[in-house]
């Protein structure tokens, strides 16, 4: 069930992104799917989710300062969007997960070394 509603949020997430392009409709989807993904963490994936949030902020207002390549056409939090941070830290954990995954699936029997 998760998978599917992951599947159908990151759909209307890039529809709303591309037909309406507000800010508001993009953070709330967001955030739906970091519920949906935080519903069923494992330990320890909230604090990547965090750590990927401030890494996103560091990242996206340090390179802002210096050399601005992306242009916002609504940012609202110094500059960048309000859901960008939170796709950062999504992003993290699902990163994780795909990379368990795929260790698990085609790595397990091959050891290395």
């Amino acid at each position: 069930m998760s998978v599917a509603l992951n599947v159908v949020l990151w759909i209307t997430f890039f529809v709303v992104q591309v037909l309406v392009l507000r800010e508001l409709p993009l953070t709330v989807i967001s955030v739906l799917l970091c519920i949906v993904l935080l519903v069923n963490r494992v330990k320890g994936e909230f604090h990547l989710f965090l750590f990927g949030v401030l890494l996103s902020l560091i990242i996206e207002l340090g390179l802002g300062l210096v050399a601005r390549s992306q242009h916002w056409e609504h940012a609202s939090l110094f500059g960048i969007p309000f859901w960008l941070p939170i796709m950062w830290g999504y992003g993290f954990v699902v990163m994780r997960r795909v990379g368990n995954l795929i260790v698990t699936q085609f790595g397990a029997s091959d050891r290395m070394g």
